[in-house]
């Protein structure tokens, strides 16, 4: 049999590739964690624009230039100026302009040495002063864990989900938010919560068929390849290929957001994985894949491939998102051209479908 077979009628078995995605079925304590004033409500600032020069500290939070961070409203809201406030009145805010970045940080406590954790917090732009976004570079005790741009929501709309996970090793540890964009820029902030994770969103490195996850031991339900119609066998699974933009198989799934197409890139992903990572589909806020024809109540396995698309320090980041599980992922964290998966594990409902969302977060 060859992997390059133009024809995927050899399995009795249909697979997935979306933008590219695979579906898989597989066979077979809480400590009381706590960020410090997680909305900022202890706070009332009243000495405008809200710097923390001006008004004094925000209660368990610290910055590394006072005159570059701090809480609106205070006197008016020059930096919250666009979206609804996620919760109470106050959101943090931090303006880029300070060598090397501004930051704002915490010390997170009650962790569990070992344990991995997911912290989900709000965020926004401030819909001013010029063309530069704000980035934020999320660390935990140093480690770099995930980076995003942020542009404004505009209007009345609600902030961005922002979500990453993090393996405790002391029992606390200090959260660093940093905006290191050039250009006049301002990030918001607000409403962190935190938990233990429960695996359900996961990403990693795809460089080559032995680290695409595909095993041919499994049962796959769907495997597509989109944005061209040709079929690309990896580790003999076929993922059959669907061109077009927002594309669909009847019964089987749907896309929304997706209405754009890119062919031939020139990534640097080997084997047959190559092929798959050429061609792709994109361009919407949210993009979203809802998938059909699963057994109601089992458990299964989806997962995304996609290829990073800009050189460093571009940004592509958006938040994969299902029911209440979020992780934010930035395209390029492995470097432009490099390849990438992200992964879902969850139960499919009482009508055997799910829909996976992800929303770009900032311009990319």
């Amino acid at each position: 049999m060859k992997t390059t077979s133009s024809s995927c009628q050899i399995h009795p078995k249909l697979y997935m590739l979306a933008g590219l995605l695979l579906l898989l079925l597989p066979t077979g304590s809480t400590w009381g964690q706590i960020i410090p004033n997680p909305s900022f409500e202890a706070d009332t600032f009243t000495v405008f624009p809200g710097y923390i020069s001006g008004n004094g500290p925000i209660q368990g939070w610290t910055a590394n230039d006072n005159s570059r961070a701090g809480i609106n409203p205070a006197g008016g809201s020059p930096f919250a100026d666009n979206g609804s406030i996620p919760d109470g009145n106050n959101v943090a805010f931090i303006q880029a302009g300070v060598a090397g970045g501004t930051t704002l940080e915490t010390i997170i406590t009650g962790l569990q040495v070992g344990q991995t954790y997911n912290v989900v917090f709000r965020a926004n732009a401030r819909n001013c002063c010029d063309t530069s976004r704000p980035v934020l570079r999320i660390s935990v005790q140093g480690q770099p864990i995930t980076d995003a741009q942020i542009v404004p929501v505009g209007g009345s709309n609600p902030y961005w989900y922002i979500g990453f996970n993090f393996t405790a090793q002391a029992e606390s540890q200090t959260l660093t938010l940093k905006n290191d964009a050039s250009g006049d820029n301002t990030a918001l902030v607000d409403n962190f919560t935190i938990g233990v994770a429960n695996g359900r969103w996961s990403f990693a490195a795809w460089d080559d068929d032995a680290t695409s996850g595909v095993d041919p031991a499994y049962n796959y339900t769907h495997a597509y390849n989109f944005g061209k119609a040709t079929n690309v066998f990896i580790n003999n699974v076929c993922f059959r290929g669907v061109a077009g933009g927002n594309p669909g198989v009847a019964g089987r799934f749907s896309t929304a957001g997706l209405p754009s197409v890119f062919n031939n890139h020139g990534n640097l992903v080997t084997g047959n994985s190559q092929t798959l990572a050429k061609d792709f589909v994109y361009g919407g806020s949210p993009e979203s894949i809802t998938i059909m024809g699963l057994v109601p109540g089992r458990e299964y396995v989806a997962t995304i491939f996609g290829v990073g698309f800009d050189a460093s320090p571009n940004i592509r980041s958006a938040t994969f998102s299902q029911g209440a599980d979020y992780l934010t992922v930035n395209e390029n964290h492995f470097g432009q051209g490099k390849g990438i998966r992200v992964s879902l594990r969850y139960t499919a409902d009482v009508n055997g479908t799910v829909t996976l969302t992800y929303t770009p977060t900032g311009n990319g």
